[in-house]
């Protein structure tokens, strides 16, 4: 599972050994690998009863000077963050008000997100408390956790962080109707919904920002009222841009899912077929798209090419579904 990608392309990921624990693994620009595991991580595999599944160590975010955030799931089955430091040391985060019981309770750092530490080493995650409520949080490069939660959230989840500390991401309201956010360097709070997102109660659609860049520009998508994923764009005077690949899917489920962005504003992500395949795609910040599938992908519904991040460069990595639903890495240049 390829997630980070950083401007020198190394990428950070996890694999699933065959008793499925977890482990980080960096790619470096010259293909060699390096594997590594929270000294603290468990390592039982599935049906492991009363001390939980799923345990190992997850790698998601890397930056320019190669410290990795993630989280790992250590041997009573509790979920804490990391930071990885680029001589291999560990710094473990535990958000203050975080729960002390098994998952889904404990701290998640960029969880999902390949944008989740910036270049001074702030990362951002969610933990989730006691009640099993979820809240976001970012932490300094000096140590210092700030929790905080968008008015009138009752789940939040971050997304990414820029180098002056903009943070973005989504949260729930009481209607279960999402909504991004984006939140500044001191703490102030806007919240995001883009032209045509679905607020039907109860049906968790709405607007889910993915990506911000230091201009203040914020890319996500949103879900319409037929469930129909489509990309936007919001410009730092709030103006938004609408976008959908040509050949993606018009059914629930189906449309464009933007997942990264780099520094320039060109936007890496997948798009759903009327089959439900995967296909990448890149848009760049003109807003010419691209389309492309890494080679081996299969066929078939939730198979094929799974974008995650993208770099100035032109690189982008992901996750390749082979036609046995197996997962693999994938690296490919733009050209």
């Amino acid at each position: 599972m390829a997630f980070g990608l950083n401007l020198l392309g190394t990428v950070v990921g996890f694999t699933r050994d065959t008793n499925s624990a977890r482990h980080g693994f960096l790619r470096t620009p010259s293909g060699s690998f390096v594997t590594f595991d929270d000294p603290a991580a468990g390592t039982c595999s599935e049906n492991c009863g009363t001390i939980g599944d799923a345990q190992g160590t997850r790698g998601y975010s890397i930056n320019l000077f190669g410290e990795v955030a993630g989280f790992f799931t250590d041997n009573n089955g509790f979920c804490h963050g990391f930071i990885r430091s680029p001589n291999g040391t560990f710094t473990q985060i535990d958000a203050p008000d975080a729960g002390t019981g098994p998952f889904p309770q404990g701290t998640f750092v960029s969880d999902n997100t390949p944008m989740g530490i910036s270049p001074e080493g702030a990362v951002i995650g969610f933990y989730v408390d006691g009640n099993s409520v979820q809240h976001g949080f970012v932490r300094s490069a000096d140590g210092k956790i700030t929790e905080f939660d968008p008015p009138g959230s009752t789940f939040t989840e971050t997304n990414a962080i820029d180098l002056l500390g903009n943070i973005v991401g989504f949260y729930f309201d009481a209607n279960s109707v999402g909504y991004g956010f984006l939140r500044d360097s001191h703490g102030n709070i806007t919240k995001i919904d883009a032209p045509g997102a679905d607020h039907t109660a109860g049906s968790f659609n709405g607007t889910f920002c993915v990506g911000v860049i230091a201009t203040g520009e914020v890319e996500g998508v949103f879900v319409d009222s037929s469930g129909v994923l489509h990309g936007f764009i919001r410009s730092p005077q709030g103006k938004y841009t609408t976008y959908n690949v040509p050949a993606a899917g018009a059914g629930p489920g189906q449309g464009t899912l933007p997942e990264s962005n780099d520094d320039l504003g060109d936007v890496a992500g997948n798009y759903f077929d009327a089959n439900g395949v995967n296909h990448g795609f890149l848009r760049n910040l003109h807003g010419s798209l691209t389309t492309f599938d890494a080679p081996g992908g299969g066929t078939g519904a939730g198979q094929g090419t799974v974008p995650s991040d993208n770099n100035d460069t032109g690189l982008v990595t992901g996750v390749l579904i082979d036609s046995n639903n197996v997962d693999h890495g994938f690296l490919i240049e733009n050209q």
